[in-house]
């Protein structure tokens, strides 16, 4: 039996980081192409170049943006997990794993 007795606290607010980044930039990508897609099939909006490309870098760096800051929520979530898996492995020992 092995047991994991205490989580790196820095690589798993590099972790919560970067694995809310990616979800994040992950579904504004999916939700970005839609709306590329179908907003220019709209007959109340006048596309023209000038138009498609405002929409298209606005909406990409929206998209950054908000991965960027939900970033900073993983990363205190990755905090605040290692913090209090640390507090509870110390009192009870850890998670018990059997590796082969």
């Amino acid at each position: 039996m092995q047991s994991i007795k205490s989580l790196k606290v820095s690589s798993m607010v590099w972790y919560g980081a970067v694995l809310v980044a990616f979800w994040t930039f992950a579904l504004g990508l999916y939700y970005w192409i839609l709306g590329w897609i179908f907003g220019a099939q709209s007959w109340w909006i006048d596309m023209d170049l000038a138009i498609w490309t405002e929409y298209t870098l606005r909406t990409f760096l929206s998209v950054i943006w908000r991965s960027l800051v939900n970033a900073i929520g993983g990363a205190l979530a990755g905090l605040l997990i290692a913090l209090v898996y640390n507090a509870v492995a110390a009192i009870m020992g850890g998670i018990q794993l059997e590796l082969e």
